[in-house]
C-alpha cells in the first residue's frame, strides 16, 4: 500500500456522530490506522441516519455513516463491562490518539479518564470533543449543533434585518464538521509537539468556541474603546444570493472598486459615485431603491450571460448550482473532487474527496465504512492474541 502522510499513526475512535468521526475521518484518508468502537447491536447512532439505498433503513447502509466512516476498521464492544473495558485499555496502551465526544465526565465514569489513560499511555493523546468544553459554568449543559450555533452567536447575525435570525446550513449540521476538523488540526499538532516532549496531552475542544472562532472579525470590531458606531448585526444584501432570469446566483460586492465594476457590468453608471451606494452600510440605508433596480436588471439576463460579464468587469459572481449540478460541474470534474466508492451493500457510491492536492503522500479512500462489527475478530484476534474461545464466550455475553 503507498505510504501516505500518517501512516504508522494509531487512532482509537470511541466518538459517535458527526464531530469526532468527522475528526477521525481526516486522519485515516491521510493514511492513519483507526479503529473504531461500536455498542454490539446498536453501532453509531449516525447509523439510522439515511441516506438509504432504495429509502429502506439498514444499520450497514447509512450514507452520512457511510460518508464519515471510510478507511476505518470497525469493531463491536460493550466497553461498559469489565471485560470490553479491559480490551480496550489493552487497545489504548498501542495508541497514538484517543477521540472521543461524549458529555463531559463520561469517560471517567467509564474508568478511563484521562489520569487512568495517561498511567496507561504516557505518549497517549486524548482528544475530547464537547459543545461547551471540559470546564465552565455550562459545561454539563444539555446541548447539538443548533444550541452551539445559538450560543456562538452565529444564528444572530445571519438572515435579513428585521426578520427572524437563520440557522447556517439548515440541517447539515455545518457546525459539527467545522468541530471535527480543528479537532483534527489540534491533534496533529499535538502528535507533533510530542516528537519534542515525548508525552501525551488532553485536547478540550469546544464546538461554540470553534463557531465563535469564525466570528472573529465583528467580534474585533465591536470591542475597539470608543467605537462611534457597531456592526450591522445581519444583512443578506450583497453579499447575497439573487435570482435571475433562468436561476441564482451569488454575487459579492465588497470593496469600492468592486462598486465601481458593479455599476459599468450593469451599466448603472450614474450610481458609480453616488454616496448612497458606494459603501455597504449606506446601500443598507437605501435597499429598497437599490434592490429595486437591480432585480430588473437581473430578470432580463440568464446565468450564463450575468456571469460572462461579471468575469469580463471581474465582479465576484457565480451561478448557484444544486447537489446534482455539482456532480457534473466541470471545474470539480477537472479537480477530480468527487471520488467512488464501492460499498458492499450499499455499491458504488460518490462522496466528495479533499479540498487539497498533496503530490508525494496523497489524500486517498483504501476502503469503504466498515459493516457494523466488521473488524471485530481481526483486531482482538489479529492485534491482541485473544483466542477464538475466548471471542465466542464474549460474544454470547454480549461484550462484542
Amino acid at each position: 500500500m503507498e505510504k501516505q502522510a500518517l501512516s504508522g499513526i494509531k487512532v482509537i475512535d470511541l466518538s459517535e456522530m458527526i464531530s469526532g468521526p468527522y475528526c477521525t475521518k481526516l486522519l485515516a484518508d491521510l493514511g492513519a490506522e483507526v479503529i473504531k468502537i461500536e455498542q454490539p447491536g446498536l453501532g453509531d447512532p449516525s447509523r439510522l441516519e439515511g441516506p438509504f439505498p432504495g429509502n429502506k433503513p439498514d444499520l450497514d447502509s447509512s450514507g452520512l455513516f457511510g460518508y464519515l466512516n471510510h478507511n476505518k476498521k470497525g469493531i463491536t464492544l460493550d466497553y461498559k463491562t469489565s471485560k470490553g473495558l479491559d480490551v480496550v485499555k489493552r487497545l489504548i496502551k498501542e495508541a497514538d490518539i484517543l477521540v472521543e465526544n461524549f458529555e463531559p465526565g463520561v469517560m471517567a465514569e467509564l474508568g478511563i479518564g484521562y489520569d487512568v489513560l495517561k498511567e496507561l499511555n504516557p505518549r497517549l493523546i486524548l482528544t475530547s470533543i464537547t459543545y461547551f468544553g471540559q470546564s465552565g459554568k455550562y459545561r454539563d449543559y444539555k446541548a447539538t449543533e443548533l444550541v452551539a450555533q445559538s450560543m456562538s452567536g452565529w444564528i444572530s447575525s445571519i438572515g435579513e434585518y428585521g426578520k427572524p435570525p437563520l440557522r447556517a446550513g439548515g440541517p447539515i449540521r455545518l457546525l459539527d464538521y467545522i468541530t471535527g476538523t480543528f479537532a483534527a488540526m489540534a491533534t496533529m499538532t499535538a502528535v507533533i509537539g510530542r516528537r519534542k516532549s515525548n508525552k501525551g496531552e488532553h485536547i478540550d475542544v469546544s464546538s461554540v468556541e470553534v463557531g465563535l472562532l469564525q466570528r472573529a472579525y465583528p467580534t474585533v470590531q465591536d470591542s475597539f474603546p470608543n467605537a462611534t458606531h457597531k456592526t450591522p448585526k445581519r444583512f443578506v444584501m450583497t453579499p447575497s444570493v439573487e435570482k435571475c432570469k433562468d436561476g441564482y446566483i451569488g454575487i459579492t460586492l465588497l470593496t469600492g472598486q468592486h462598486w465601481q465594476d458593479f455599476c459599468g457590468m450593469t451599466e448603472m453608471y450614474d450610481w458609480m459615485e453616488d454616496p448612497r451606494f458606494i459603501l455597504l452600510p449606506n446601500r443598507l440605508k437605501h435597499k429598497k431603491v437599490f434592490q429595486e433596480r437591480f432585480d430588473e436588471w437581473l430578470m432580463r439576463h440568464t446565468q450564463e450571460e450575468i456571469i460572462a460579464l461579471a468575469k469580463e468587469w471581474r465582479v465576484p459572481a457565480i451561478p448557484v448550482p444544486t447537489f446534482e449540478d455539482m456532480l457534473s460541474f466541470p471545474q470539480y470534474e477537472e479537480r477530480g473532487l468527487f471520488v467512488k466508492v464501492d460499498h458492499p451493500k450499499m455499491g458504488a457510491i460518490v462522496q466528495p474527496g479533499a479540498p487539497f492536492r498533496m503530490s508525494e503522500t496523497p489524500w486517498k479512500i483504501n476502503s469503504p465504512a466498515p459493516l457494523l462489527g466488521e473488524h471485530t475478530e481481526d483486531v482482538l484476534d489479529g492485534r491482541l492474541g485473544m483466542k477464538s474461545s475466548v471471542l465466542q464466550e464474549m460474544r454470547q455475553e454480549g461484550v462484542i
